[in-house]
């Protein structure tokens, strides 16, 4: 398992420290489904503590240099948002970062650029930030480069495929492929 003249090498052993949003027993649990069973689930109660394992257990594949998780990782994620939307869409407003939370956005940021977690999160906080005047997340966008480059991506890609539809400004949603409304002209 471990080659080379360190001490794990020598005692085939290692010793992993938690670290607070990377390391933890949920994590290597977690890590160890994924590894012996193929697949990634929480027994957790609370959809944003399912949303927090899933971005800890991708910080803490990318610390361990592990390949072939973050497809897997981003699904799950992307899956819970999806079946999750706000109890209160009529349509309109915000849908998918119902489970959402600063924490979640501010911890998926040490994640590389392009990670599938990173993007998924911009494309759920982007009809929020299409069309709210005082965007949920505004603040992590301002304080937080990489969550504010990750979201202006999103922008870019939905203003090159909005549509315009009699008096309605669409673009397609990210996350769910539904269209959606960002503008309604008024008739005269």
């Amino acid at each position: 398992m471990f080659e080379g003249r360190f001490k794990e090498g020598e005692q085939q052993t290692t010793i992993l420290e938690e670290v607070e949003g990377i390391v933890s027993v949920q994590s290597l649990e977690a890590f160890l489904q994924w590894l012996y069973l193929g697949k990634i689930k929480f027994d957790l109660d609370e959809l944003k503590h399912h949303i927090a394992a899933a971005i800890e257990l991708a910080r803490f594949a990318d610390m361990c240099n592990i390949t072939g998780m973050e497809t897997q990782i981003g699904r799950y994620l992307k899956d819970i948002l999806i079946a999750n939307p706000c109890p209160n869409y009529e349509g309109g407003g915000v849908v998918d970062t119902y489970c959402l939370t600063s924490q979640h956005i501010i911890s998926a940021t040490f994640l590389p650029q392009g990670h599938a977690i990173r993007r998924i999160l911009a494309a759920a906080t982007l009809s929020g930030y299409l069309l709210c005047e005082n965007h949920e997340f505004a603040e992590e966008a301002r304080e937080y480069p990489t969550y504010g480059f990750d979201l202006l991506q999103e922008v870019g890609l939905a203003l090159k495929g909005l549509r315009f539809d009699h008096n309605k400004v669409i673009h397609k949603d990210p996350l769910t492929g539904d269209d959606r409304n960002i503008y309604k002209f008024r008739s005269f």
